[in-house]
């Protein structure tokens, strides 16, 4: 949104010293020999993960060179104005609902440009300045931006290992306020006003990836955190505090639930997979893929799964039949894509945990560990580090799917 608004107004900040000194930095040739047009598909070859076919070349080429053209030009020039005022209402709902963090920093940093060329004096741009430290981390190089707080996750892991250690009566003061935490970090409240006319979906009862503020759902951070609360919820009131309210465990099932796919079993994101991947070929960006319409994703379903088993357990009349369902699903979709996180079954009565357990073993390292590159992600098959590195996180995830297969 605030890049749309900053092409159609076309925004510009006057040329000064500053400018052309980081223009001189950026660009390996002077900035006025740059033909525009040129590198409109033109993409760093590392960065180039998503190439466009020549047909979307044609389709992106020709908006430009036509459309640009007749916006100028009432009645069209009235649509184009149209839309930026709906932009910027779409933008001021984002801002004040995430109380000023917006979805992502690329959204921040964007945004505040839309507030200073709206108004370099308004409130809007007073408000996001004062949540920029949100971003900001202080690295082992320096001042460094995160591309949004990840507190909500850390914390949950952190506090999960906590419990999983038994050593919780020594720790039972940091568990107090990692129950506090939890509770406060948990979504209230549904958008405000008419949020579906805004374009967001119910969020009581979610968690987010950073904090409350943030409000957008976490498919993934709501399941670990409801997993922590009911963990804690079998503990003693001594060592973690008051017990939570039941209604606020409901809520977040609530979200877990609306966030399965009815048709493949398996959970999204952000919000409900939508069953149209043919969209996906509209995608602009070369950077990224899988961005224009939701889909299941393996990571988000294995956690909530246990979730669901857990509250199953623990809250065993509540929504029993849709849980159960629900749970069958999406075992049935962990399997279907050969997923290791099979929590229901062992490694003796089910062939996906046993080519699970075999990929483990095949993958292991001669001194006993394991490791895996980020270029796994993009490549969607596993890529060892090169010399066949160990890391202790994979190692510390492959140990667990092995346990757990039984």
């Amino acid at each position: 949104m605030p890049m749309s608004y900053l092409y159609g107004k076309r925004i510009q900040r006057p040329i000064k010293p500053l400018v052309l000194s980081l223009r001189k930095e950026i660009h390996p040739i002077p900035f006025k020999d740059i033909n525009w047009n040129k590198q409109r598909n033109n993409c760093c070859k590392e960065n180039l993960y998503y190439p466009h076919s020549s047909l979307q070349d044609v389709l992106w080429h020709t908006l430009h060179y036509i459309s640009e053209h007749i916006l100028k030009y009432w009645p069209f020039s009235k649509l184009r104005g149209r839309s930026l005022d709906r932009v910027v209402e779409l933008m001021c709902y984002e801002s004040e609902e995430t109380r000023y963090i917006t979805i992502g920093c690329v959204e921040k940093s964007l945004q505040m440009m839309c507030w200073w060329a709206e108004n370099p004096n308004g409130d809007e741009l007073k408000y996001h300045f004062a949540r920029v430290p949100d971003y900001l981390w202080i690295a082992e190089d320096g001042m460094t931006m995160m591309s949004f707080g990840s507190q909500v996750w850390d914390f949950a892991f952190a506090t999960q290992a906590i419990i999983a250690s038994n050593m919780t009566e020594e720790y039972d003061d940091c568990l107090k306020k990692a129950h506090f935490y939890l509770r406060e970090s948990q979504i209230k409240e549904n958008p405000s006003g008419d949020f579906t006319r805004m374009h967001r979906r119910f969020t009581k009862g979610a968690w987010a990836f950073s904090d409350q503020d943030h409000g957008w759902i976490v498919s993934d951070c709501t399941a670990e955190s409801l997993m922590c609360l009911l963990l804690l919820s079998n503990m003693p009131k001594e060592i973690v505090g008051e017990k939570d309210d039941n209604a606020r465990l409901y809520e977040a099932m609530n979200v877990l639930l609306y966030l399965q796919s009815p048709i493949s079993g398996g959970f999204a994101v952000w919000e409900p997979a939508i069953p149209k991947p043919f969209l996906q070929l509209l995608n602009p960006s070369e950077l990224f893929v899988d961005i224009v319409v939701e889909k299941e994703h393996l990571e988000p379903s294995a956690c909530i799964i246990a979730a669901l088993v857990e509250f199953h357990r623990v809250h065993p009349s509540h929504r029993k039949e849709e849980i159960e369902v629900s749970i069958s699903n999406g075992i049935h979709y962990l399997e279907e894509t050969q997923c290791l996180d099979v929590l229901l079954k062992s490694h003796d009565n089910n062939e996906a945990v046993f080519k699970g357990v075999k990929f483990l073993h095949s993958t292991q390292n001669e001194e006993g560990g394991w490791g895996e590159s980020r270029l796994s992600c993009p490549r969607e098959v596993y890529t060892p580090f090169d010399g066949n590195q160990t890391n202790l996180v994979q190692t510390s995830w492959a140990m667990l799917g092995l346990m757990f297969s039984g």
